[in-house]
């Protein structure tokens, strides 16, 4: 993503800040010029717009544009009242997905391609909002506006991204919320997930609490947390974890499904089962990972499906009673991306699995259930002997959804295992 900007000196706008920071916009985005566009039959190569509401929204949703996981944030929201293209950014906690949406404006008549996409890491994302809000607030300067609404909070967000109060931000970011305006009872969930969630893991446990009861689910992990016992433990995750990475190493950049895929083929080889082996049970699954015969369910809670915890004697893995009737499948699929989770992400932490879909760590324990439950392999065979979607995922005890999604991912499956 790349821009550039030729700032206007004559600009008639009533409000100074505005006035100061007209110009012509020119936004690149993987090597084309995303704002041309045709105006009245008239092929133009930028927009000239009034920069500082565009500059002053970046900085005012810094946090939730690197907090949130399942939402689209799009730059037309800050366009007041200029037409701008629909840049839309998607962030996974790893990498940016940027798009250009085509877009149709009348009166004037003006239309904005779309069907481009770049994606950028976290690093490419920082350094290019940074740069593009650092020029309109220096512009701003250059005009002798210095204590503007936009260059104060750029202030206050650059301090918090040097302390400890980065985390706090972006999993109140991951909310929709203002850090620096925060109710007390939602501050007090984030400070008390802080204490058993880090980094990427606390902003995916945040974000995935949506508007369920944030004091009863911050006491379930309290309490899960406490526990101590063997109710809860996989004994010979940890011994296989080990052993999976250091047979295949993770790559940098490499994509959540890839990483989940791939790691559950080396899990399944790791516990030497055959392609057509199956977990039959929730508790035939534990039992594979070295559960204890007491192995079962964690009580139930919204907005988690399952936790993982590293403890001195190994990994926990509490599976929350889902309480419905296609629950057996439910548990497994979450036992299975708990599992994955530790595959992909082998540190020692805490974690949670829940219900987010564009989530680096979310996805990557979804690749591994998907293909460790149901393998590619097994299913295509199934399909020769002409089963349908519903039997098959009858065998594997899978939701017919799971089997679905393998078999659209197959090119992906095949490409991260090669």
């Amino acid at each position: 993503m790349q821009h550039s900007i030729d700032w206007h000196d004559d600009a008639i706008n009533a409000v100074p800040a505005e006035r100061a920071t007209v110009g012509d916009l020119r936004l690149v985005l993987n090597n084309q010029n995303v704002t041309k566009h045709i105006l009245n039959d008239t092929l133009v190569d930028h927009v000239t717009v009034a920069l500082y509401g565009l500059a002053d929204g970046l900085v005012h949703d810094w946090w939730t544009i690197f907090g949130a996981r399942d939402r689209e944030i799009s730059l037309q929201k800050y366009r007041t009242g200029y037409l701008i293209p629909d840049i839309r950014l998607q962030f996974d906690g790893a990498a940016f997905q940027v798009s250009a949406r085509q877009s149709v404006y009348t009166d004037p008549d003006l239309r904005f391609w779309g069907g481009t996409t770049e994606i950028m890491d976290r690093t490419q994302a920082e350094i290019w909002l940074s740069e593009f809000i650092g020029e309109v607030i220096a512009r701003l300067e250059s005009k002798g506006l210095h204590e503007t609404s936009a260059a104060l909070r750029w202030r206050r967000v650059q301090s918090s991204r040097r302390s400890s109060e980065r985390e706090f931000c972006e999993a109140a970011g991951s909310l929709g919320l203002d850090p620096y305006q925060i109710e007390d009872k939602v501050a007090q969930f984030i400070e008390r997930a802080e204490i058993q969630f880090g980094d990427e893991a606390l902003v995916e446990f945040v974000s995935g609490s949506g508007d369920v009861d944030h004091s009863r689910l911050i006491d379930w992990v309290d309490r899960m947390a406490r526990y101590k016992g063997f109710g809860y433990r996989l004994a010979d995750l940890r011994p296989l974890v080990d052993e999976i990475t250091s047979n295949i190493p993770s790559h940098e950049g490499t994509q959540p499904w890839a990483a989940g895929y791939r790691r559950a083929r080396a899990m399944r080889g790791a516990l030497c089962l055959k392609q057509n082996e199956r977990a039959m049970s929730f508790f035939d699954l534990a039992r594979r990972f070295g559960a204890h015969k007491n192995y079962g369910l964690a009580p139930r809670v919204d907005g988690i499906n399952a936790l993982r915890r590293e403890t001195p004697n190994g990994i926990d893995v509490h599976v929350r009673n889902h309480g419905h009737d296609a629950a057996e499948t439910a548990h497994r699929f979450a036992l299975a991306r708990a599992i994955g989770d530790a595959a992909c992400f082998p540190e020692p932490q805490t974690a949670p699995i829940n219900r987010l879909r564009n989530a680096y760590r979310q996805a990557a324990g979804r690749a591994f259930a998907a293909e460790f439950l149901a393998p590619i392999d097994e299913i295509r065979s199934m399909q020769e002997d002409e089963r349908d979607v519903y039997t098959i995922s009858e065998e594997f005890g899978v939701s017919p959804a799971v089997i679905e999604h393998q078999i659209e991912n197959t090119h992906r499956i095949d490409q991260a295992c090669a």
